[in-house]
């Protein structure tokens, strides 16, 4: 069996979003401070959608991700 020309190394990290306002503005807070320090970014999955509570009202909305990327030699 031939070898593959370009093997490729993907690295998969986990990022937490936070927002008082919404699900959307943690996601597209997670896609910025990635795209600050990662680069070869190939995948952002959503792992869980949750809240966090306060005096019985929604404090906080999070965004569980994984984002994967390739390994740059």
């Amino acid at each position: 069996m031939a070898e593959p020309k370009h093997t490729r190394i993907i690295k998969i990290i986990e990022i937490v979003g936070e927002s008082p306002r919404s699900w959307d503005d943690a996601m597209r807070g997670v896609i910025k401070e990635a795209q600050k320090t990662l680069r070869g970014i190939t995948r952002i999955g959503v792992e869980e959608f949750d809240v966090r509570m306060k005096d019985d009202k929604i404090d906080v909305f999070r965004v569980r991700t994984k984002v994967s990327f390739r390994v740059q030699r």
